[in-house]
């Protein structure tokens, strides 16, 4: 009961504003529903552009049940009387109305049309890699996921348990992304075995290229005897790829990070350590359905010569429908010298479904 009151109050303090942040998003704000576009093949759309993303522009008429994927490559003209927020190949973002005018004057016209307060931003339908509507609402311009797995077996009684989430705001020069997940697992004549995270990361454009980001994290794993690590740190970051199907992005700069194990004799279960920051992401779409996306940090100690942290997430999502899909998790959490008698590295895998928003 008090390792189940612990982990309540973990998750009320945490996950809890996750949560209403993903309801709020569930109400609807009204934006023109007179945006047009027309294929190259003839065929006229009117009604509300929703993204550009992975070369597929999303689309929703009135009379439409559900939204339409059409490809990027396909689109001769486009129009809307709303803002949107425009991401290009060299790394710029810019807010504004949008318009396309194919006039098949050749690959290297400027035929994409960003009007900005005062001025007019002319590029090459090619280098817009994303377009995101600018909502009224904060709440409604909030993206992410949540998916649960379970499975049971008979021969042994086992069960495991996953449930994650995540949420992200993202701007012209700004992003915000928040994430959190909890895995249990139970088996006859076995320990249970339960582990906690919550990852935050804040990230602000400096040029095309250039960022500065700062994290902040939580890990509660009895695998690794850890109660729970707190890890707060600031990097600056570079973008090495950026096209609109892959991102490739690396990361340097300091952490600091407070650690609570649990207690064994003649050891203190309590660390504070300085450490450098090292991380490299990458993300990729392909095939239509398939999201790859990938993290790696690395934490040498400063404060513990020698020591070294690595803690790595990548998840493989396959597109079940518009809004669902199956996701593959790998995660792994090692330390080459943890301060107590523990194992070094927390491996696992998950499977599960989940619903984006």
């Amino acid at each position: 009961m008090k390792k189940l009151g612990w982990v309540g109050f973990t998750v009320l303090k945490y996950v809890a504003p996750l949560a209403l942040v993903v309801l709020w998003t569930c109400s609807s704000f009204g934006k023109r529903k007179d945006d047009v576009v027309i294929m190259k093949n003839g065929d006229k759309f009117t009604g509300e552009i929703k993204a550009l993303q992975y070369g597929e522009l999303t689309f929703k008429s009135s009379y439409m049940k559900d939204d339409v994927h059409l490809d990027w490559k396909e689109v001769k003209t486009m129009e809307s009387q709303d803002t949107f927020i425009v991401g290009l190949s060299d790394g710029k973002r810019v807010t504004g109305f949008i318009s396309k005018n194919d006039g098949n004057s050749g690959s290297g016209s400027n035929e994409f049309k960003i009007i900005t307060e005062g001025a007019a931003v002319d590029v090459a339908a090619s280098d817009v890699i994303a377009i995101g509507q600018r909502e009224v609402s904060f709440w409604n311009q909030l993206t992410g996921s949540i998916s649960y797995g379970f499975d049971f077996s008979s021969g042994n009684t086992a069960t495991t348990s996953s449930l994650s989430a995540d949420v992200a705001f993202r701007t012209t020069k700004n992003s915000v992304q928040l994430a959190t997940s909890s895995q249990f697992g139970s088996q006859a004549n076995a320990k249970d075995t339960n582990r906690f995270t919550f990852d935050s990361q804040y990230a602000r454009m400096i040029t095309n290229h250039w960022l500065a980001a700062g994290l902040f994290s939580l890990l509660k794993s009895n695998q690794q005897d850890l109660q729970l690590r707190s890890t707060y740190g600031a990097a600056m970051g570079r973008k090495l790829v950026q096209t609109d199907k892959t991102a490739l992005t690396v990361l340097a700069g300091g952490a600091y990070s407070h650690e609570s194990y649990v207690p064994q004799p003649g050891t203190d279960p309590v660390r504070n350590n300085a450490e450098s920051l090292f991380g490299v992401t990458f993300s990729t779409f392909r095939f239509k359905t398939l999201n790859l996306n990938s993290q790696t940090l690395l934490f040498p100690s400063l404060s513990d010569p020698g020591r070294l942290r690595i803690s790595s997430q990548s998840y493989l999502r396959t597109e079940l429908t518009r809004t669902f899909y199956w996701n593959f998790q790998v995660y792994e959490n090692y330390d080459t010298r943890p301060p107590i008698n523990a194992p070094k590295n927390d491996l696992g895998l998950t499977t599960s479904l989940g619903w984006t928003f």
